[in-house]
């Protein structure tokens, strides 16, 4: 399957959100097992000035064929790190603040403007914009996947782990952000769940979406917003069913008329402070518990002592009484005409001035 430069246009939006037009799904680094490795000890005397030694990552949710695919070809190499990404996915993401990210190989270099395409290519890769070493690895995983792969599936291994720009589009931002230099990043499935990432060349996987913000203020609004069991509430008549509830997220918490942020509206910057001193709170415990678990920590007990975290504390407490303002003037209306809205989280007797005082009396967050 040949690629077609263009422009990258979304025609998923169809939310009252304005949030909705900058939502983008991350790249499918997929099959997991061709792209994402672990770091080991090299073999040699002597290891090679900007280069790593890694395995292939194996996952539990790894699927046939790819779960028993013999790796022995990739397994032990020395490729070089400028191929070497930090990646984030749904893996690693808890509220509020993320994990250690993966590690993957991918074909470019830290820097790159663009991804070096020749459809001609091995796997659609210009193999001349790639270092020696990852010349050898990228062959070898294209040769992987087109023996390996379905027989419907006409793609190339660059045209799987760029699907839809989703990987082009990351890069694009990179190069130019066009005033929106910081990301957050939230959950596509289950619970939403969002955090901040403001590492510029960091992937993100497609398990996960990113909205680029102008600034903290702005950033730490959505995390509030999106993190909230307000929006979770709220959302969750819009998102398909699994067997355990609501399941895939996704676009559809912007169909709530979640405003853009203005500084000028007290409600904006107070959920803004609110959410600022929410993730500062995070990155605490987070710390406690990595002292208290060691790699015994998880992300699902990340996520489930977080979210104890937030509703017990003054800053998770000023979160869902502001955003739970904000929805309750717009979506919340909504769904109960619908009989759908569970209004736990209004209150519109609450006073936005003592409210904005309560959360501008809170420890002014550093760094």
């Amino acid at each position: 399957m040949r690629r077609v430069n263009g422009s990258i246009t979304d025609t998923g939006i169809s939310g009252e959100s304005p949030y909705a037009g900058y939502s983008r799904q991350g790249a499918t680094i997929v099959p997991r097992c061709l792209f994402f490795v672990n770091e080991t000890a090299s073999t040699t005397v002597i290891q090679a000035g900007q280069t790593v030694t890694v395995n292939p990552r194996r996952g539990g949710q790894d699927k046939a064929p790819w779960r028993d695919l013999d790796l022995t070809g990739i397994t032990g190499q020395t490729i070089e790190s400028a191929h070497l990404f930090d990646v984030h996915l749904g893996e690693t993401l808890a509220p509020y603040t993320t994990l250690e990210p993966l590690k993957a190989l991918l074909p470019l270099k830290k820097g790159d403007a663009a991804i070096p395409t020749d459809n001609a290519g091995p796997g659609g890769i210009r193999l001349g914009g790639l270092e020696r070493r990852m010349r050898e690895r990228w062959e070898t995983v294209s040769r992987l996947w087109e023996s390996n792969k379905t027989t419907a599936n006409r793609l190339n291994l660059l045209g799987q782990l760029d699907y839809m720009h989703k990987l082009a589009s990351q890069l694009e931002w990179q190069r130019d952000p066009k005033g929106r230099s910081i990301r957050l990043v939230y959950s596509s499935a289950g619970v939403p769940t969002a955090a901040l990432m403001e590492e510029r060349n960091t992937v993100v996987d497609y398990k996960l979406f990113w909205v680029p913000c102008r600034d903290l203020r702005e950033a730490h609004y959505l995390l509030a917003i999106v993190n909230s069991d307000a929006l979770a509430d709220a959302v969750a008549p819009l998102m398909s069913k699994g067997q355990f509830g609501a399941r895939d997220l996704q676009k559809h918490l912007w169909k709530l008329p979640i405003p853009e942020f203005d500084p000028k509206v007290r409600l904006h910057t107070t959920i803004s402070k609110a959410g600022a001193a929410a993730a500062d709170g995070a990155a605490k415990q987070l710390e406690k518990l990595r002292e208290e678990r060691g790699e015994k920590l998880t992300v699902t007990i990340a996520r489930r002592e977080l979210r104890k975290w937030l509703r017990e504390s003054k800053e998770g407490k000023a979160v869902e009484t502001a955003v739970g303002r904000l929805l309750g003037a717009g979506a919340w209306q909504d769904f109960a005409e619908a009989g759908k809205s569970q209004q736990r989280h209004v209150d519109p007797k609450v006073d936005i001035s003592a409210l904005a005082d309560e959360v501008n009396a809170m420890p002014e967050v550093t760094g």
